[in-house]
């Protein structure tokens, strides 16, 4: 429950503390005075979003401390606002994260956006499923493994229709990287090749020039003996002799040996060359056709035609390897689909089961609100599979005899919307573990008879859970144990003031609030309220 609640610099309060109590509170007052900027206070402490201009005073921070007593243990959780935002759990830092999370155990807030939630269609599986989890915590398990696989699920079929999309239109890609991958294949061109072509290109043009060349070399080197190397054999012949009579010679006659020996060496060599040259216009032929065929595909594909050829192989690759893909995705894609009917199937009858279950409680609570003849229903229709499983819900409602259940929201009035809506937090207290429920004007568009049975209904739920509601009703304010009275002042500057009413203040403010005055007969007229 709720101890207190400090609200210091926010929008028309400069600073106030509040104190409630176990049981039925009520923040009562004339209209305008501020009540709801305390249920905003409590809203913004708990992690609402909250702006610096919401300050009383622009150049000082907001500061809002909410204590909270669960199980006997105090829970003390504060929020600064300045340039920034802190939050403190127990006087230590803490996220907006944790805040939220404690959130959901601590308040329930009520506010009239909640009713218009809680009469659109697309949110009554969301109301549906929250009463399910809070009475079976395993359906949460439930619905966390549907999502899961359901996700899973359209995303491998997302990836089927784009692999079979693009299977069929990479058709003639496919086709054409096919061809030139043949074509490259078929050329079956070798590493060095075209260097080496040309080189014998060189050669076989040249035949007739280098036949000449060489040999004519040959014959000047060792071709008659006026040779070069017979002259050098003569001249080695001399050092020899020289050298046996003197040794410094003899570095010399290695040498013209060398000299010599190399010297017939290379015309031997020279006379080979000549003799194997031979003039042949049909490899002339073949080596021009195949340096123009090499030339070609490198200018079509570039200077790198291995390189080349295997980005064509591996984009080929990933093209064709989507029919491998599919069929594995395929068999995926069936087993989930398996997996999430089933799982579907189950959510299906808790709902089915819980919505008969839940619809029987608010119709019974609705009588006890003065809705005598309402008949309320939960509508579970199947459809098509979706990420919330395969059920339409939607909440229908009469509250006239001989009138079949429609929408709730194109049948029920302010007031009959006011108490569907307590009827519903009622039934969800009783399987919460929310410790305070928080009303904000629950008593729209209602009065006399169904006020106070409205009041008895709060009351009721007063008795398990800690109860906060703001509201305009004298017999609804007569029924509370702490009455909390909220005035706008306006003496040096506008602030909202609070008190804590005793019996004899309680009779004066619930004859303000039934009749607009104080006097002895509505003063008596308050005294029978209470009782």
């Amino acid at each position: 429950m709720l101890k207190t609640l400090f609200i210091k610099n926010f929008i028309l309060i400069k600073e106030i503390r509040l104190d409630f109590t176990k049981g039925f509170n009520v923040l009562c007052g004339e209209t305008g005075a501020g009540k709801s900027i305390i249920i905003k206070a409590l809203d913004c402490v708990l992690g609402a979003k909250i702006s610096k201009e919401n300050a009383y005073e622009k150049d000082k921070p907001i500061v809002i401390e909410a204590v909270f007593e669960k199980n006997n243990e105090e829970t003390t959780i504060s929020r600064e606002i300045s340039s920034s935002s802190k939050f403190r759990l127990n006087g230590i830092l803490s996220s907006l994260d944790e805040i939220k999370d404690l959130r959901e155990s601590l308040v329930d807030i009520h506010s009239q956006h909640q009713t218009y939630f809680y009469m659109a269609q697309k949110h009554h599986i969301h109301l549906l499923d929250d009463y399910i989890i809070k009475k079976s915590p395993e359906y949460f398990e439930l619905l966390k493994n549907y999502k899961e696989n359901y996700s899973e699920f359209r995303e491998i079929e997302k990836k089927l229709n784009n692999l079979r999309e693009n299977l069929q239109n990479n058709e003639k890609e496919i086709e054409f990287l096919r061809f030139q991958l043949k074509e490259l294949d078929d050329a079956a061109i070798k590493e060095n090749e075209e260097e080496e072509l040309k080189n014998e290109l060189d050669i076989l043009s040249n035949v007739q020039e280098l036949k000449e060349g060489s040999y004519s070399s040959y014959y000047a080197l060792y071709g008659d003996n006026q040779s070069i190397v017979e002259a050098l054999g003569k001249i080695k012949y001399t050092i020899s002799s020289l050298a046996e009579l003197d040794k410094n010679l003899k570095e010399v006659e290695s040498s013209l040996f060398d000299a010599f020996e190399n010297l017939k060496d290379s015309a031997n060599f020279l006379r080979d060359y000549s003799s194997n040259l031979e003039l042949n216009p049909m490899r002339l032929d073949e080596l021009n056709e195949r340096i123009s065929l090499i030339q070609k595909l490198k200018r079509k594909y570039g200077p790198d035609l291995d390189l080349e050829r295997n980005n064509i192989q591996e984009k080929l690759n990933e093209l064709t390897s989507g029919d491998n893909n599919i069929e594995i995705l395929e068999e995926n894609y069936n087993t989930l689909k398996d997996v999430i009917n089933l799982l579907a199937s189950k959510i299906d009858e808790y709902r089915k089961n819980n919505a008969i279950e839940l619809s029987k409680l608010i119709e019974e609570k609705l009588k006890t609100l003065e809705l005598k003849e309402a008949k309320f229903e939960i509508a579970v229709k199947e459809i098509e599979n979706n990420e919330l499983g395969k059920n339409y819900v939607e909440f229908l409602i009469s509250t006239n005899k001989n009138q079949s259940p429609m929408p709730l929201s194109k049948v029920a009035s302010g007031g009959e919307i006011s108490r569907v809506m307590l009827a519903l937090k009622t039934i969800f207290a009783s399987v919460d573990k929310v410790s305070t429920v928080v009303f904000d004007e629950i008593d729209t568009g209602i009065s006399g008879v169904t006020s106070n049975a409205v009041a008895q209904s709060i009351l009721e739920l007063a008795k398990t859970t800690q109860i906060i509601c703001i509201t305009h009703q004298p017999i609804i304010c007569a029924k509370a144990d702490n009455f909390i009275w909220i005035v706008k002042t306006h003496q040096d500057d506008t602030n909202i003031k609070i008190e804590i009413l005793d019996n004899e203040k309680r009779l004066k403010a619930l004859a303000q609030l039934a009749s607009g005055e104080v006097s002895e007969k509505t003063i008596e007229f308050a005294k029978t309220l209470i009782k």
